[in-house]
């Protein structure tokens, strides 16, 4: 019997090389694309997520204000604040939104204690803060976060008049 070898080339180890090659570079390619689509799409979400976590809160504090008495404007160390009243056992406290070193933090005090903007709590990183109240008692609230994108919300406590 004769066996026939099969005779080897080297265009046939060459040309699998240059498949596999080819399959590497395109496998490569493909999760350079898909980890460039993946992190646009996180850095969208996060550079939503600040501004829309802000109007969010502000929005929840003040419709939790039923009487147009809770809630006004102040100064805290000369830094604009909305200032929220609740009454808890008799005594009151003050819950201070303001903006701080680039964010919207909060604290929450008694009527009583001296308030320090560096005291409060972190809710959002914000570049622009400000609060307006209108004749009618609305209070339009304008944001503005690091990367330059605005909101502006229109919020009354309790039921307008």
């Amino acid at each position: 019997m004769k066996h026939f070898a099969a005779k080897k080339h080297s265009s046939d180890l060459l040309a699998s090389l240059l498949l596999f090659g080819l399959y590497v570079l395109l496998l490569l390619l493909l999760l350079l694309f898909a980890a460039r689509a993946y992190r646009n799409a996180v850095q969208g979400t996060d550079e939503n997520s600040n501004l829309r976590t802000a109007m969010s809160y502000l929005t929840v504090k003040i419709r939790q204000h039923d009487n147009d008495t809770d809630v006004f404007t102040d100064t805290i160390e000369d830094t604009e604040a909305l200032c929220l009243t609740d009454k808890i056992d008799g005594q009151t406290y003050i819950t201070y939104i303001y903006l701080y070193d680039g964010e919207l933090k909060e604290l929450f005090t008694t009527r009583q204690s001296d308030a320090a903007l560096s005291m409060g709590t972190t809710i959002a990183s914000l570049d622009s803060f400000s609060i307006d109240e209108t004749p009618e008692h609305f209070y339009r609230i304008s944001l503005t976060d690091h990367n330059g994108h605005t909101g502006s919300l229109l919020l009354h406590p309790g039921t307008p008049v």
